[in-house]
């Protein structure tokens, strides 16, 4: 260690420390107990790193979130350690940390299974509790290449010749090392809370054409009680699981012939028109106009808007009936915006005109890959609450802050407590200038932070035409999903050309603000379903009230009382089966059904009914006007 200075800050407080001083030792003994890794300068880095030079030190503990995705990808090279001492020869591929824990990608001949997991996890076990240190080291990227593939790591020797850098690191814990750039746990005896989840088939980069790879999903946590607390969540979630649910509830069909093409059956249709019939109006309220455009468009538009050069993989190409075998100069929308500004170009334009806002329930349709399909959560065939509006700068501001007013009401109304907002900054392949996007990037920040709205921002993950708020809301498995988008777009007016008149005489360019509130339906639906449990809002439920007839004797009552409140308005099933109550009252109650009214022959010759809710509260004996009120005061929101 060297003799000579430099000038440390920790905790607000300077002072001074040997050149060459690791990282660890500027932290109290107490604070290291729960310390795998610092922010040197803003940048995570391994407690064991020396300092070389003046520096801004934080610790970061294992339960924040920097320290919870560090013990994960931990995690994640402790399984491929295990891996490979369980079954040499397998080669690994990447392994990282995920939201809600890691996976790894194998290359073996042999597919695991989740026969195997327990097994593995064992020996993940032992190596732990061995304590290996995990060491760093650096070396030229030539030599990487050299020593992985003296090893046999093909796939480490093709990521390695795709790096730009001229150097790599290299991390070794016992007798097994992987390329990775950290940072990690300082030992494996950190590693102590995890579980291996599943098996799935994968392809090499994502790509179909490559060699496909057996990936093991795992989680870890800082301590047990939050693993197990995690894993009971898993549990319900697979009690929820929409795919399931959807059926069990004949909500939702699918079918390989159209694989990523949902089929809504009668009830799922009502809950689609029921949420679509909420966003228009909060329309009127709004002020949107709907709007209807085509299915399929020539490619010129396309090629106009940037999605031929930056989104072509992701589209259904086709021809007309007259170029059967030709060039595919035809394509179906995978989203509406291009076909907002063909509208807005169709007429001359004033200052007085905007801003415009234009909502479109237009089919959309996208090319995912089957690997990536999941129910509704994945599709290829979708709908969404989707508006665009066309303003003025100066009418930035009051629209950002209409349609995040807009986001909070929706989400109240179905039950989202709270929202986490992120700013999806440039990526790499975008549309117009740095200058453009920095500066609409500021109007996004400013709008929330005028909104009293905190949020992250999202580096790299804007669309190609513009940064946009991202936000996300956790579900009752406290699990979060991204759905609403508000995103401001100055390259596409640009692209088609787009103007107004303003005060002054003059042509002016309008920003597009691109927004979706519950985003794709078909996805909203299935984060619905699992969120809800299936247990729908009675506004939002297909079947509201199911009428039960005791007796064959007041089957004629109980008829009548449901044709009474389907001209009420309700949706109404009525079940007169010749079976015992409660077995009806089970149908009913795993239907979801909000409001069970059950009928017998004391209530026929009342004139009243008994009345059961789904959520839990005791049986109520009312006449049917009393009935009629009580199902008719139900709020409906917007």
């Amino acid at each position: 260690m060297s003799s000579e200075e430099i000038t440390v800050t920790l905790r607000g407080s300077i002072r001074k420390a040997a050149k060459g001083t690791p990282i660890g030792e500027l932290f109290e003994r107490e604070e290291r107990r729960t310390l795998i890794a610092a922010r040197l300068n803003g940048k995570l880095v391994d407690l064991s790193r020396p300092l070389d030079q003046d520096a801004t030190i934080e610790g970061v503990s294992i339960d924040s979130p920097a320290g919870i995705d560090i013990l994960r990808h931990s995690t994640a090279h402790l399984m491929a350690q295990a891996v490979q001492s369980l079954y040499p020869g397998t080669q690994v591929t990447i392994g990282p940390a995920t939201e809600e824990g890691f996976y790894y990608d194998f290359a073996r001949s042999t597919p695991f299974t989740s026969d195997d997991l327990p097994k593995i996890e064992q020996r993940m076990r032992e190596l732990a509790r061995a304590d290996e240190k995990i060491e760093r080291m650096e070396m030229t990227r030539d030599e990487a290449v050299e020593l992985f593939a003296r090893m046999g790591e093909h796939f480490k020797v093709e990521i390695l010749r795709d790096l730009p850098d001229d150097r790599v690191s290299i991390y070794r814990q016992g007798d097994w090392m992987d390329l990775c750039r950290g940072p990690h746990v300082p030992s494996t005896g950190w590693i102590k809370a995890f579980a291996l989840l599943s098996v799935a088939g994968a392809y090499w980069r994502g790509d179909e054409r490559n060699a496909m790879l057996s990936r093991v999903y795992g989680t870890a946590f800082p301590d047990q009680a939050s693993l197990e607390e995690h894993l009971e969540l898993l549990k319900l979630a697979r009690a929820r699981d929409h795919r399931r649910l959807g059926r069990e509830l004949g909500l939702v069909l699918f079918d390989s012939r159209a694989p990523g093409s949902p089929f809504f059956l009668p009830k799922g249709a009502i809950v689609v028109n029921e949420l679509i019939a909420y966003i228009r109006r909060l329309y009127a309220r709004y002020g949107f106009k709907e709007v209807i455009t085509p299915q399929i468009f020539r490619n010129e538009l396309w090629r106009t808007s940037g999605h031929w050069e930056l989104f072509r993989e992701n589209m259904f190409l086709t021809t007309d009936g007259e170029n059967a075998g030709g060039e595919l100069d035809y394509a179906l929308k995978p989203m509406n915006c291009p076909a907002h500004a063909v509208l807005y170009a169709s007429e001359k334009r004033s200052y007085r005109d905007l801003p415009l806002r234009l909502a479109d329930f237009g089919r959309l349709h996208r090319a995912e890959r089957s690997g990536v399909l999941h129910g509704l959560t994945r599709v290829r065939a979708m709908t969404q609450d989707d508006a665009h509006i066309f303003c003025t700068l100066d009418q930035i501001a009051q629209e950002v802050d209409s349609n995040l007013k807009m986001v909070r009401e929706v989400y109240q109304a179905l039950g989202f407590e709270q929202m986490e907002l992120k700013l999806a900054t440039m990526p790499e392949e975008h549309l117009g200038s740095e200058q453009t996007w920095r500066r609409t990037e500021a109007m996004l920040a400013e709008a929330m932070e005028r909104n009293g709205l905190s949020y992250q921002t999202n580096p790299g993950e804007g669309a190609f035409y513009g940064p946009k708020i991202e936000i996300y809301v956790p579900d009752a498995l406290k699990r979060r999903w991204q759905l609403a988008t508000i995103q401001l777009d100055f390259n596409m007016p640009e692209r088609f050309g787009l103007e107004y008149v303003s005060s002054h005489g003059t042509a002016e360019q309008p920003v597009m603000i691109h927004r979706a509130i519950l985003g794709t339906i078909e996805r909203f639906l299935g984060v619905f379903i699992e969120h809800t449990g299936g247990l729908f809002p009675f506004w939002l439920a297909p079947e509201q009230v199911r009428v039960l007839s005791l007796t064959d004797k007041v089957e004629s009552y109980a008829s009548e009382l449901a044709a009474r409140l389907e001209r009420e308005g309700l949706r109404v099933a009525l079940d007169a089966r010749n079976e015992k109550l409660g077995f009806k009252v089970r149908q009913a109650e795993l239907a979801k059904v909000p409001y069970i009214v059950v009928a017998g022959e004391r209530e026929a010759a009342a004139g009243t009914i008994s009345l059961r809710r789904v959520r839990g509260a005791k049986a109520e004996t009312m006449t049917v006007e009393e009935l009629v009120a009580t199902l008719k005061s139900e709020p409906l929101p917007g």
